[in-house]
C-alpha cells in the first residue's frame, strides 16, 4: 500500500533540490582557494579574474585580481578609482633572489625608457625586499594591495614586505607583466575577465 507523503514534505524536498542546484562548489586552481571578494582598506572588492602564473614550463602561483567593479582592459583597471588587489598563492618553492631578478626583467621589459628613468630607486628596493627573503614557500601568500593616499602596499603571509609606494606610475607598470599587451594570454584574459 503506497502512503502519501505530507505537503510539507514534498515542500522541503523541491528546495532541498532547488538548493543543491543553485550551490556551485568553491572556485579553486590548483587546489588553491579562490573567493569571490576580498576587503582592502574597509572596501568589499569582487574578483575580477584569476590565472595561473607559470615561469617558463613551471606553474609557480595563483594570480587573482579583485576590484570594486569588474574591468576588462589593464587602462581600465588602472585608472579605476578605489582600492584594488593582486592576491598571489605560491604553488612551488621560489628562492627569493630568483623572484627578485624576475621582478626587474618584467619591469625592464614592460616600462618605457622614462618610466624606467623615474621609478628605478622605487623598482630596486622592491626587488632588495625580494632578495632579503630567504625562500618563498609552497601556500605562502603574498597581496599587493593599491590603497587610495597610501599606495602599494605589499605583505608576505600578513606581514609587511616594505614601505608603502605612493606611485600610481609605478602600479600601472607593475601590472603589465601579468595583464598587458605583453603578458601571456591565458593569464591576462583570464585576470582581466576575458575567458
Amino acid at each position: 500500500m503506497k502512503t502519501r507523503r505530507p505537503w510539507w514534505y514534498l515542500a522541503w524536498s523541491c528546495l532541498m533540490v532547488i538548493g543543491a542546484a543553485q550551490a556551485e562548489p568553491p572556485r579553486e586552481l590548483e587546489g588553491v582557494p579562490i573567493e569571490d571578494t576580498a576587503q582592502v582598506a574597509g572596501t568589499k572588492l569582487v574578483l575580477n579574474g584569476a590565472s595561473v602564473q607559470k615561469r617558463g614550463f613551471f606553474k609557480t602561483n595563483t594570480c587573482a585580481l579583485y576590484l570594486t567593479e569588474r574591468r576588462h582592459t589593464l587602462d581600465e583597471v588602472v585608472k579605476l578609482a578605489g582600492p584594488k588587489r593582486v592576491h598571489l598563492v605560491m604553488l612551488r618553492d621560489v628562492k627569493g633572489f630568483l623572484i627578485a631578478r624576475q621582478f626587474l626583467n618584467d619591469f625592464a621589459a614592460s616600462a618605457t625608457e622614462a618610466e624606467a628613468q623615474a621609478l628605478t630607486a622605487e623598482v630596486e628596493a622592491i626587488a632588495a625586499g625580494y632578495a632579503k627573503i630567504d625562500m618563498l614557500h609552497k601556500g605562502d601568500v603574498v597581496l599587493i594591495d593599491w590603497v587610495p593616499q597610501e599606495g602599494i602596499v605589499a605583505s608576505l603571509n600578513g606581514h609587511p614586505m616594505g614601505p608603502a609606494h605612493d606611485n600610481e606610475s609605478l602600479w600601472d607598470v607593475s601590472l603589465r607583466p601579468v595583464m598587458g599587451p605583453l603578458a601571456p594570454r591565458e593569464l591576462r584574459e583570464h585576470l582581466l575577465g576575458l575567458n
